[in-house]
């Protein structure tokens, strides 16, 4: 399994994120503000929602240390984020795994420290994840549609056999 490019850069932007908060590591929080500063489907689930995480800065923001760091580290419930994320994309079918993994990682992971941040303020899983397949539907609709619009597949059945395995009919 793969990350997409944008996780990569949500990762380098996450190192970003631990220097202008004055840390040395990279935890799941610096991971959700760099997400946030990027377009994707959390993102986009976030404003549609009017959620706003700014209060994550205010509430990990630290005085800047005179010098900054040279190595940074990944703590342990990031690295799970890391490796729970790759379940969830395998849960949804998609061979690299997107940033809305990692937000399910997040909430799901109990010890997550950014996922405790987002429950507490309102973002629970089930809320997310139907979040989520409203978002995904819309492409299973176009998908179908353009079946639908297909004169030949009509024609042999395939429209008719799709249906009827959906609806159990």
């Amino acid at each position: 399994m793969t990350f997409k490019t944008e996780i990569e850069e949500i990762i380098s932007n996450s190192r970003k994120v631990a220097i202008d908060l004055g840390d040395n590591h990279i935890s799941s929080y610096h991971f959700l503000l760099a997400l946030l500063r990027s377009e994707n489907v959390p993102h986009t689930i976030f404003n549609q929602k009017e959620w706003d995480f700014q209060y994550l800065v205010k509430h990990f923001q630290k005085e800047k240390p005179a010098s900054l760091p040279q190595n940074f580290y990944l703590t342990k419930e990031m690295e799970r984020s890391l490796k729970i994320a790759g379940y969830y994309a395998w849960i949804y079918h998609q061979s690299e795994i997107s940033a809305e993994h990692f937000i399910f990682a997040m909430l799901a992971d109990k010890r997550s420290s950014a996922g405790s941040l987002l429950i507490q303020n309102g973002l629970t899983y089930s809320c997310f994840e139907n979040e989520y397949e409203k978002m995904r539907k819309p492409e299973k609709r176009k998908w179908f549609k353009a079946i639908g619009e297909n004169n030949f597949l009509v024609r042999i059945g395939l429209v008719k056999l799709i249906y009827q395995t959906i609806h159990g009919a």
